[in-house]
């Protein structure tokens, strides 16, 4: 496949954000890798571990508080059975900035030059922005919010860099990066998607399907049938909210499965 090729898909923002990391990491203390709880793995981006070199990295397990408790302890064992660093951080735990903060500081000495990286909507600048204090950097529900590089510098020699989010193409074909909102989907997937997410669902009755989810929540077109559009589209959005229950979808290697 020719470079031309091979780089089609990206976004020019995305083949800016990998330079822009091969540039900067001889200069940074630390790249803090956000990652999505729920698919920590499946929510990195491989090639990212070529291009920061020997800059180390730390693993933020975000939306922690939307993730299985206890499938996220695993990750944060297995990460460390690994030699890496995994933290769990929630934006609704006023805690999870602090024990952030607790974990670099314990590892490096100021000043402190910081990159925050990662795939799209893994909630990047959120975390920068309860790290900084301020709403300083743009977030929002899409993908692809932020454009380009911002740096933040903060008192106490800490300075923070929020870059765009960067996706392997051979991923985005996933369907759970469609669920967690990591890759754009399609109207006419969203049946398929809400297929697939309800072997995930926790406490659901071995005979019941998520149509019968939808018939139960009053999800009716005419004639009483269910509206398997909206249906699908609301179990969905009640899996990206936290109102379908504590969610993982990934499970450490060693215990792969549902």
């Amino acid at each position: 496949m020719s470079a031309m090729g091979k780089h089609a898909w990206y976004p020019g923002h995305m083949v800016a954000t990998q330079k822009s990391i091969r540039e900067l990491a001889p200069y940074l203390t630390l790249f803090i890798e956000v990652v999505d709880a729920r698919a920590p793995e499946l929510t990195r981006h491989r090639p990212l571990e070529r291009w920061v070199g020997r800059t180390p990295r730390l693993v933020v397990l975000n939306k922690a508080d939307l993730a299985d408790g206890r499938v996220t302890q695993a990750w944060i064992e297995w990460y460390a059975a690994q030699g890496q660093v995994a933290v769990p951080f929630s934006a609704e735990h006023p805690g999870s900035a602090e024990r952030l903060r607790a974990a670099i500081q314990a590892r490096f000495q100021p000043p402190y030059r910081l990159a925050v990286v990662g795939v799209p909507n893994v909630g990047k600048s959120t975390i920068l922005n309860r790290m900084v204090g301020r709403h300083r950097a743009r977030t929002g529900g899409k993908p692809g919010i932020t454009r380009g590089q911002q740096w933040i510098r903060v008192g106490n020699g800490w300075e923070w860099l929020d870059l765009p989010g960067v996706v392997t193409p051979a991923r985005s074909r996933d369907w759970r990066l469609k669920v967690l909102g990591v890759v754009r989907w399609e109207a006419d997937e969203a049946e398929e998607l809400a297929s697939a997410l309800w072997e995930w669902a926790p406490g659901r009755e071995p005979f019941e399907d998520w149509v019968s989810w939808g018939r139960r929540r009053g999800y009716l077109g005419r004639g009483g049938s269910v509206d398997l559009q909206r249906t699908a589209e609301a179990l969905i959005h009640s899996f990206q909210t936290g109102a379908l229950g504590a969610v993982s979808l990934e499970t450490p290697p060693a215990a792969e499965g549902p």
